[in-house]
This record gives structure tokens, C-alpha cells and sequence, in this order.
């Protein structure tokens, strides 16, 4: 038993502690990226700027982002979706977290077309909206980890 506690008092008091502390940092577009006419695909690096100075970055500082997936809008209202992951701040540092953002639905269009599902065709004709990432309208949230 005093071996046990011992072995805690050791770990509690003679070994340095770190503690990782997140910083939310707010990113937004840096220009216009949309899903139609072939704009985003998979493996593309989606080019963000912060939107407030954190720590040691000012607003402004570049973060880009690697585009893991893209489902295509389609037919039966289906809207197309984009995912970012793997950030990096200024080049050198990692930011966590997931962009995705998806396109509209036609609201409209569903109220009179949306339970259509014609027999003759096999599916609903009114197709999905297109993603869109508009700069200082869409901003996202990632975190940035200090060690203290």
C-alpha cells in the first residue's frame, strides 16, 4: 500500500505537468468556392484567413484546408456536400475540427413538386442545391492547441 502511494506522490508532485489548451479560432473563405460547373473536387487545398487575431497570428494569416470529400448534388433533392479536414495555420501549425457545408434545398420547388415521384421517370426531377463557400458570410470554427 505505501508503495502505491508513494508511487502517486511521486507522479503528482516530481514530474513536470502539461496541459494543452485549445484556442478557438473563427476562419473564413478567402475566395469564392462552389460545387457546380467542376469548382471543388477531392484532394484540392481550400485556401481560409482568420477572422480575429489569436495568440501570435493576426487576422488575416493564411490557413489552408484539404478538400476529403464531395458528394454531388442529385436528383430527389439530394444536395451536394463538402468536407475539409488536415488545416494548417501559416504553414506550420495543425488546426482540429471538420468544415463541412452543404447546399440548399429548394423549398419552393418541394412544396409543389416534392412528394412527385412519377412512375414513368423512377425518381423526383427536382435536383438538389450546390455548395457554396462565400468569404465573411460562412465562418467556421477550428482549434488551435498550446502547451502551457
Amino acid at each position: 500500500m505505501f508503495k502505491r502511494l508513494f508511487a502517486i506522490f511521486i507522479l503528482l508532485f516530481c514530474t513536470q505537468q502539461v496541459f494543452a489548451k485549445e484556442i478557438a479560432v473563427q476562419i473564413t473563405p478567402a475566395h469564392v468556392y462552389k460545387t457546380s460547373n467542376n469548382g471543388i473536387k477531392e484532394g484540392d487545398f481550400i485556401e481560409f484567413v482568420t477572422v480575429d487575431d489569436i495568440a501570435n497570428f493576426k487576422k488575416g494569416t493564411t490557413v489552408i484546408g484539404l478538400v476529403t470529400e464531395v458528394v454531388e448534388n442529385g436528383f430527389g433533392g439530394r444536395v451536394a456536400t463538402v468536407y475539409i479536414e488536415q488545416f494548417k495555420l501559416n504553414k506550420n501549425k495543425n488546426l482540429k475540427g471538420i468544415v463541412y457545408q452543404k447546399g440548399n434545398t429548394h423549398p419552393i420547388f418541394f412544396e409543389y413538386f416534392g412528394n412527385v415521384d412519377d412512375s414513368s421517370l423512377g425518381f423526383s426531377p427536382i435536383r438538389g442545391g450546390e455548395a457554396f463557400l462565400r468569404p465573411h458570410k460562412d465562418i467556421f470554427t477550428l482549434y488551435l492547441e498550446v502547451k502551457e
